[in-house]
């Protein structure tokens, strides 16, 4: 019996081996040619992706080498013509960060050159280079300069002016390239601290038009300066990939010129279309790519002015793997798909009849096992119809199959009307998430209890807690779903009553406690107001009273010293025409030393002179501080109003025992005169820098004398005017005030404008400085008041006011 079973497959047995192998020796061809084609498109992608470099790279050289002929064709280049010259070119290209112009100069010119630049609108111009600490700081005498004289940048590059590329020797040694050869140079690769990208220099050298250069003394004598043009890598990067689309198609870009530790510049990770620049990444010495990068395959150089750079492309394990073989896997598995189909139909074939018979069994005992259930479950509906709940039952299809005398009283429907309704259709159910995913979770459980809204016969609608139940039969089968219906309307609405008295009485608790801060934080302000004014008072009035006696003085010293000098001239010709007086004379001229008072009582007169000038100047800077006449609004310097906060301060910027002295910059802007409240906006000034110093003097208390000389505290004061003028961004006035302190931490940078809030020690700060500060800026003056500040980077604060009260309103929006 078994064995003729057995043979009756054979042939099914032998087509699936015969369909197997030839599947196989398919998929092995076709991944022979997939390979081989796969490796050409990789190759054209590459000299795709070089080419565009190399062409976004040349493109962006070419504005560079255009200079020379600028350069030759015009005898004198001034500021504007270059400012014009190369904005055409930085229009056309955005992959330029900044270019300029370093005119060589020799120590001899140094003087005159400086004096030039002064004259053309830059009074604080000087030959400068980075100092030890990294700050700018005049430059060293040396042979000559090469200082950056014009300059045009998309960010502010100000502080670049006059830097002299001789003095680092990253542009120093590719500038004296460019000079002796005559053709471009760059340098290595460099991270610029405004946009933390790496970037390169190029230098294009400058010669007079007239000089004939055939050999290296030629170059030298005829060289006039360079031109320098600043790129971003991942700029020329991104040009280059405009055109080119790469999948699963990683690459480095490296500095072949540069020692290992120095190559990377670029990586491109093709996954996310990122342009990584990150410094500190280190290129890989293995890069596994497996046969597909043998013989410099994947690699590609590219010509950066003398430079020459590799471009390392790295196909990804889904381009060798996936993509390079997805033919040849699927020619297997059609092969082996349509080897299984005919296998399979065979095998169908001969056991169709055997299943067919079974599934007509089973269904046949399926019926006969619901139709018992049924019966059985008919057989309980009579006690069910006597329950006060609303029962019904539902089949699977959400049909009424029963409706019991509970419903009938709760919705107004008797049991004829509802037999074979759909349930949720009749009674127009409100479900508390979507239907489907509600009945998801019935069937998987075999239960669910909520909360539902039905619809009555009346057209009322109630809130019903509903509980559902699946019936199985003895095996396990759904057949039906049992729920039961309980009115809790009235519950839900005296619910929704008391949360909604509950909610209006916190409200009003919530609006209560809100009007007493207000009322606090208005009274604490009316009181600091009222002090300052007191304060103001009393300054304006003392400054008067010693202002008077002071100026008797200081007006009387010049008559005394014109007096002594007159008395000492008759003294001196007394000596020399009664050389030898009477010996009481000669005696008391022994004894008071009248030689050392000749000498000295000039310089007495100077120096109370100086201390009277000195009286003078604090009188006036608290004059000007107070501000007491001025409490309207009306047109003031700012900057006067700074420097008479500073020189008020002035006895805790110096340096002191235990206290060392703080340095204050001050890079002031051309401000016209501004419409402020003079004596409140003082105010704001005073409350800021003394926090400042407070900051610092804090800051040094934890640091040692060594730390503190070589990073010394600094506060930064620097103005500008801010906006286009138009009424959309009107012009303000910028006021930046800086520490290089510990910091704040971003919990009270949070809190730092709150009233009663404050960093300092008990009893040294009431936490109302800033408050009323921001209350000035912002209320008073419709301006801004803002903070930027991170642990260990110090502090900073700006200001920005309305040129004048008719701009007001454009700030505030």
């Amino acid at each position: 019996m078994n064995s003729p079973k057995k043979r009756r497959y054979t042939p099914a047995w032998l087509i699936l081996a015969v369909g197997t192998l030839l599947s196989i020796v398919a998929a092995l061809s076709v991944a022979k040619w997939e390979k081989e084609t796969l490796r050409a498109e990789f190759k054209n992608q590459g000299d795709r992706l070089a080419t565009a470099l190399q062409q976004s790279i040349d493109t962006n050289l070419g504005m560079l080498r255009a200079t020379r002929s600028f350069y030759a064709a015009t005898e004198k280049v001034d500021r504007q013509e270059f400012s014009t010259f190369v904005q055409y070119f930085m229009t056309r290209y955005p992959g330029i960060l900044a270019f300029s112009w370093s005119r060589r100069v020799s120590a001899a010119e140094r003087q005159s050159y400086e004096q030039a630049i002064r004259a053309e609108g830059y009074p604080t111009f000087e030959i400068i280079e980075r100092g030890a600490s990294g700050q700018m700081v005049r430059a060293k005498e040396r042979p000559e300069y090469f200082p950056v004289t014009y300059i045009e940048s998309r960010q502010s590059q100000v502080g670049a002016l006059g830097y002299d590329l001789n003095s680092e020797s990253s542009r120093r040694i590719p500038l004296e390239k460019a000079r002796d050869t005559g053709k471009m140079a760059a340098t290595d690769r460099i991270k610029f601290f405004t946009t933390k990208q790496l970037g390169f220099l190029t230098f294009q050298p400058i010669y007079r038009s007239d000089a004939t250069l055939n050999s290296l003394k030629s170059h030298r004598q005829n060289f006039q300066g360079v031109t320098i043009a600043v790129f971003e890598i991942s700029d020329i990067v991104k040009a280059a990939l405009a055109g080119v689309q790469l999948n699963y198609m990683d690459f480095y870009l490296l500095d072949s010129s540069a020692s290992q530790e120095e190559s990377f510049l670029s990586f491109y990770e093709s996954s996310n279309k990122q342009i990584i620049t990150d410094i500190n990444r280190k290129f890989p010495e293995k890069i596994n790519t497996g046969y597909f990068c043998n013989d410099n395959f994947c690699t590609r150089n590219l010509n950066v002015a003398d430079r020459q750079w590799s471009l390392l492309l790295i196909p990804q394990a889904e381009y060798i793997g996936i993509q390079a073989f997805w033919r040849a896997w699927v020619t297997l598995f059609s092969g082996l798909l349509l080897t299984a189909l005919v296998t399979a139909y065979l095998l169908t074939s001969l056991r169709h009849t055997s299943e067919v018979e079974k599934l007509v069994y089973e269904r046949t005992t399926q019926a006969k096992q619901l139709r018992e259930a049924l019966q059985s479950l008919e057989q309980n509906m009579e006690m069910l119809d006597l329950a006060s709940d609303s029962i019904i039952i539902r089949d699977l299809e959400n049909r009424i199959k029963f409706w019991n005398q509970g419903a009938e009283r709760l919705y107004g429907w008797n049991k004829s009307e509802c037999i074979n309704e759909y349930t949720h259709i009749l009674l127009q159910t409100v479900f508390p998430t979507s239907r489907e995913e509600l009945f998801r979770e019935f069937f998987e459980k075999g239960y669910w209890e909520g909360e539902l809204i039905h619809t009555k016969r009346n057209g009322t609608k109630i809130t019903v807690e509903s509980r559902w139940t699946l019936q199985r039969d003895n095996w396990g089968n759904a057949i039906a779903m049992l729920e039961i219906n309980n009115d809790i309307t009235q519950r839900k609405q005296a619910e929704a009553a008391i949360h909604q008295l509950a909610t209006r009485e916190r409200e009003k608790a919530k609006q209560l406690k809100q009007t007493l801060q207000e009322l606090q934080k208005t009274q604490t302000q009316l009181i600091q107001t009222e002090k300052m004014s007191s304060l103001g008072q009393l300054v304006a009035g003392l400054a008067h009273e010693i202002n008077n006696p002071v100026n008797f003085i200081y007006g009387n010293l010049s008559h005394t010293d014109g007096y002594i000098q007159e008395l000492l001239e008759l003294l001196r010709l007394y000596q020399r025409y009664y050389p030898n007086p009477a010996s009481e004379i000669h005696d008391y001229y022994e004894t008071t030393e009248i030689d050392f008072l000749i000498e000295d009582l000039p310089k007495m007169l100077s120096s109370m002179k100086i201390g009277a000038e000195r009286i003078r100047q604090i009188v006036l800077s608290l004059r000007n501080f107070s501000r007491f006449d001025e409490a309207e609004m009306k047109a003031v310097d700012i900057h006067e109003g700074i420097d008479n906060t500073l020189l008020i301060l002035q006895n805790r910027l110096k340096d002191k025992p235990n206290h060392p002295a703080i340095e204050v910059i001050k890079e002031y802007g051309k401000l016209p005169k501004i419409e402020c409240y003079a004596g409140q906006l003082n105010q704001v000034f005073m409350n800021i820098i003394t926090n400042a110093i407070d900051a610092l003097d804090s800051y040094n208390e934890q640091r040692s004398g060594e730390e503190i000389e070589i990073n010394p505290s600094i506060i930064k004061i620097c103005t500008a005017v801010i906006g286009e003028g138009t009424k959309e961004n009107p012009q303000r006035v910028l006021i930046k005030i800086a520490d290089n302190g510990v910091g704040i931490t971003p919990e009270a940078k949070k809190r730092l404008f709150d009233p009663f809030f404050t960093t300092k020690p008990v009893g040294k700060g009431t936490g109302l400085g800033l408050s009323i500060s921001y209350q000035i800026i912002v209320e008073k003056h419709g301006g801004m008041l803002s903070c930027e500040s991170e642990l260990g980077q110090g502090t900073e604060f700006l200001i920005e006011i309305p040129m004048n009260q008719q701009q007001k309103t454009s700030i505030e929006k």
